[in-house]
């Protein structure tokens, strides 16, 4: 299994960076080091090793694998700013704006997201399939997807209620288009699709609980950025509002009911098995 996600991630590594030159401008080194961070590729591999559970070629959809991490790492940098988060630390190394400055930080966010579209406009796919794509992704980083999230995040006065929502929009939203893409370029039918939304919320909303978890008791050497944080800047961390024993049961609880959904559609693929066993179990 390791050999699988070892040859796939160096595929990634690999066209993330191929039309990029660092020595170009200070923008253009920018983007660089924002992808030269190497973090867990999560969603790209989730879209890859969904495509090949389909019967789909991974390698043919690349442009796209790379579009959807061009997208996280516009969202990270962005995230990190002063005006956001105000992290210091991603990865284990400098954000952005730390390295560079705010402004090439913001602008190096926006061009990523420019850089995504590009790709999938770009790619060589049909053109039904680069408009489907790019609405289903679209969505999932707009007003009902990641910004919305993030901003209900920023305005966040202590409601619990609404923490839920904010998981959903900010975490869940982008891991559900990643494999609602998938699916799309697999043609796969509307019962499979149905089934595979519920799953990517569901995955998405307990890896951003386990986050939250991982805030409160994980190791910053291990996690590569600054932990326990949320409980001084009134962040809607689920831990803090419910107990970690509450929270590690709603993780699991989430996973066992995407484990039936997965059965549900007959989607028995190792590789995909192990990615959403490590994004609820992770230590990092």
């Amino acid at each position: 299994m390791n050999e699988y996600f070892n040859k796939l991630s160096a595929k990634v590594e690999t066209a993330l960076l191929e039309e990029i030159d660092s020595e170009r401008s200070v923008l253009e080194s920018s983007i660089h080091y924002s992808l030269s961070i190497k973090g867990k590729r999560l969603r790209p591999l989730i879209f890859l090793t969904l495509l090949d559970a389909f019967g789909s070629i991974p390698e043919n959809f690349m442009d796209i694998a790379v579009a959807i991490e061009y997208i996280h790492t516009y969202s990270l940098i962005h995230d990190d700013l002063p005006a956001m988060d105000n992290d210091d630390i991603r990865r284990g190394m400098p954000t952005v704006h730390k390295k560079y400055n705010e402004a090439i930080a913001l602008l190096a966010g926006d061009t990523l997201l420019t850089m995504a579209v590009e790709k999938i406009s770009n790619s060589d796919i049909s053109e039904k399939d680069r408009i489907s794509v790019l609405r289903i992704l679209t969505k999932s980083i707009g007003i009902e997807g990641m910004a919305g999230g993030q901003s209900l995040d920023l305005l966040f006065k202590g409601d619990p209620d609404i923490i839920s929502e904010i998981h959903r929009k900010k975490t869940a939203e982008l891991i559900k288009g990643t494999m609602m893409s998938a699916a799309e370029l697999s043609g796969l039918d509307m019962r499979s699709k149905a089934i595979l939304s519920q799953i990517g919320l569901k995955i998405g909303i307990a890896f951003q609980m386990a986050d939250d978890l991982l805030d409160i008791v994980g190791n910053e050497k291990e996690v590569g950025k600054k932990l326990h944080k949320d409980s001084s800047n009134k962040s809607p961390n689920s831990v803090l509002y419910f107990g970690s024993e509450v929270i590690k049961e709603k993780i699991e609880n989430e996973y066992e009911e995407v484990l039936d959904l997965i059965k549900e559609m007959n989607l028995d693929f190792p590789p995909f098995l192990e990615l959403i066993d490590m994004m609820v179990h992770r230590r990092k």
